[in-house]
């Protein structure tokens, strides 16, 4: 634990730096970084705790600890900082109850529950989303995956509306709007196989090579 946290530590330093060198040293990154993996971590220990006293959770209190634990509000604060957001009003409606981070937060899971949960009930992990609704519903696996579907799907129609309302009442700034959406977009690409993020070797690598590496290569011809 100590050797992961000291890389953790590390790394988390070394980006908030970097950040604060390029956008100015009034930003305070780090305090913010530290925040959000602050909650991450205490969110996770919730779980670990449900999953060693055997406790089961209804699918709402599930998801209201998820919020946190799915990463969405650690991935969506460092990638506005990288992008040069330094307005920390906008920083903070991360750590509340808005709806479009609410949103954000809810997709992030859920893809992640589907793309991840047989592996992690055969590892053992403490149940997800998926299990949580097949056991309240007293429903099978496979209904409780096809209600999930369309949650996701649901949620999805939120976040479109709120990203409309938004472009035309102006009532959060463009780049929370732009940064927490991609956030969304990004888990539905790495899941939306299965794990492509755990395992690193199938559709999901094909997709990130052809956006990032292979228009590289290219390019790199063209001008050649």
């Amino acid at each position: 634990m100590k050797t992961c946290f000291q890389a953790l530590y590390d790394i988390t330093n070394e980006i908030a730096y970097d950040i604060q060198e390029l956008n100015g040293w009034q930003v305070q990154a780090l305090l913010h970084m530290r925040k959000a993996w602050t909650g991450f971590c205490k969110a996770l220990f919730v779980e670990a705790k449900w999953y060693n006293k055997g406790y089961s959770t209804s699918l709402e209190e599930y998801l209201s600890n998820a919020l946190i634990s799915s990463g969405a509000i650690v991935i969506s604060i460092h990638s506005m900082l990288s992008v040069g957001s330094t307005d920390e009003k906008v920083i903070n409606l991360l750590g509340k109850d808005e709806d479009l981070a609410y949103n954000i937060s809810i997709i992030t899971r859920l893809y992640n529950d589907l793309g991840t949960s047989m592996a992690e009930k055969e590892r053992g992990d403490a149940p997800s989303s998926i299990y949580c609704y097949a056991r309240e519903m007293n429903v099978s696996e496979k209904e409780a995956e096809e209600q999930i579907k369309n949650m996701i799907n649901n949620t999805w129609k939120k976040i479109n509306g709120q990203c409309l309302n938004n472009q035309s009442h102006n009532l959060l700034p463009c780049s929370f709007v732009k940064v927490t959406t991609n956030v969304a977009r990004m888990v539905q690409c790495l899941y939306q196989f299965g794990d492509g993020f755990g395992i690193q070797d199938r559709e999901t690598r094909n997709h990130i090579i052809s956006l990032l590496i292979e228009p590289f290569n290219l390019d790199k011809t063209a001008n050649d």
